[in-house]
């Protein structure tokens, strides 16, 4: 193999050191000093300054909204991908209109299919949706301050995505509303005659006549089934609906269990309340429970008009359906004194939830108008934990080391507590809030969970396909 001359190699070598040398070596008597390294949080500022998004994002817009810091700091910019997002579809439309072998019945049920799809999105106002943020900081140990925002440009957000859950916040009169006891709470704005004339616009534009007769038809319905005028009760309603848990820890009501003994949780109760403009729908329960021939307890006060049935039976726990409308709402609960507690603490004549001091350290730092609110209590978890752990040991009985195995995990979890506002702002729906759950627990469960749905649901039909394979082996 021929060899490169040592000369050859060590010359260019040479030449550019020398010319290195030389460079560096001019004007000795007068050296320059040379400059300073840059620190490193100057060198992060500058590379951080030079990278600019070439696409348009709500980066700046969403974060300005968001916690810095954190266990969790989250931005998704969706602008470029739901801007024009209808137009898309509908481009989709022609692609599956192509498929070849296709009935033209079929086709044709395609293209409405995607005709609705279509509409959906654009009346939606989703192609409005410039970005999603969310943030999550430790205000204290255990207490993490979450902030979340679904974003659209000052001047947009014209859908009923931005308009079905409330258009502008509000007080949340609702948690005047909520006992000391109060387990579980959440209350919403929804406009149900904007909902009905969504769903009333959408089916038209559907191109289905079948299912437009069955919408026309559908008030009537509702009229023999109840005895109300469908446009009269959607006159009625004021837009706002919650549910309440309570849980009275003065009252313990025990549960027979088989083979063991009772267990004893505090006394649950349930309401649904209405904000209602008018008495239809209440009048119209009441003249039915009269044509049932029952016993009917009645209070009628200016303040309040409530219709209770007693229930005749030895039950473990308190059960006297009732039916009230006072204070603008109309109430539907499992005892009359859930009603007749949630209005006194509404008119000051007893402390309510916001008085006690577990809603105080959930509320701090939360806006205190919206459109929405939720409240989750100890008290709740502590109940459901007391249960779990009674099933538990019945599950693993004649096993202690299982049972108190099992007993240790569950004791070692912490029962959820939390408070959310959210609300329909300039620039999207925000929300706001505070609990105990570390933000990656919610993440995980979020994606857990339908991983998990999933898999039930494909299980059966894998063992299916199984069975018959291995019934059609020879």
């Amino acid at each position: 193999m021929k060899r490169t001359p040592w000369l050859a190699t060590i010359f260019p070598l040479t030449l550019a050191a020398l010319t290195v040398a030389g460079l560096t070596g001019c004007n000795k008597s007068e050296p320059t000093a040379a400059p300073p390294p840059a620190s490193a949080s100057q060198e992060e500022k500058k590379s951080t300054a030079a990278v600019v998004s070439a696409e348009k994002t709500s980066f700046k817009e969403v974060t300005s909204h968001l916690d810095a810091g954190g266990n969790m700091y989250i931005y998704l910019s969706t602008e470029q991908f739901l801007e024009g997002l209808s137009g898309k579809v509908s481009a989709w439309r022609q692609l599956a209109g192509s498929i070849p072998d296709l009935k033209q019945e079929h086709r044709e049920n395609v293209g409405k299919a995607f005709d609705i799809v279509t509409h959906l999105i654009k009346d939606s106002g989703v192609e409005d949706i410039s970005g999603f943020g969310m943030s999550s900081i430790a205000r204290e140990k255990g207490l993490y301050h979450t902030k979340t925002l679904l974003h659209h440009y000052k001047g947009k957000g014209s859908g009923f995505l931005w308009t079905l859950f409330g258009q502008k916040p509000h007080a949340l009169d609702g948690l005047a509303l909520l006992t000391t006891n109060t387990a579980l709470a959440t209350f919403s704005d929804l406009d149900v005659p904007l909902l009905w004339s969504v769903i009333q616009n959408e089916v038209k534009q559907a191109g289905f006549p079948q299912a437009e007769e069955l919408l026309n038809k559908a008030p009537e319905k509702f009229e023999g089934v109840t005895g109300l005028k469908w446009d009269k009760v959607l006159a009625s309603l004021g837009g706002e609906f919650g549910f309440v848990l309570t849980l009275d820890d003065t009252k313990a009501v025990p549960i027979p269990l088989p083979g063991g003994e009772p267990l004893e949780i505090a006394e649950p109760g349930l309401m649904f309340i209405f904000k209602v403009k008018d008495d239809t729908i209440f009048n119209r329960i009441d003249e039915a429970l009269q044509q049932t021939g029952q016993q009917v307890v009645k209070v009628d006060k200016p303040e309040l008009k409530m219709r209770t049935v007693p229930i005749p039976l030895p039950l473990p726990i308190q059960l006297r359906p009732t039916v009230a409308v006072g204070g603008g709402y109309l109430f539907i609960a499992t005892t009359d004194a859930l009603i007749q507690d949630a209005l006194a603490v509404k008119a000051g004549q007893k402390a309510g939830l916001k008085s006690t001091d577990e809603f105080r350290r959930l509320a701090q730092d939360t806006p205190q108008q919206g459109n929405a609110f939720s409240f989750v209590s100890q008290r709740l978890g502590k109940t459901l934990s007391k249960i779990q752990q009674q099933a538990l040991q019945m599950a693993a009985q004649g096993k202690p080391e299982q049972a108190e195995l099992l007993k240790s995990f569950l004791s070692s979890t912490n029962s959820v507590i939390a408070y959310n506002v959210s609300a329909n702002t300039e620039e999207g729906w925000s929300g706001v809030g505070n609990g105990n759950q570390h933000p990656a627990k919610l993440l995980a469960a979020a994606a857990i969970v339908p991983a998990a749905v999933l898999s039930a649901m494909a299980l059966p039909a894998i063992a299916k396909a199984r069975k018959a394979a291995e019934q059609k082996a020879p």
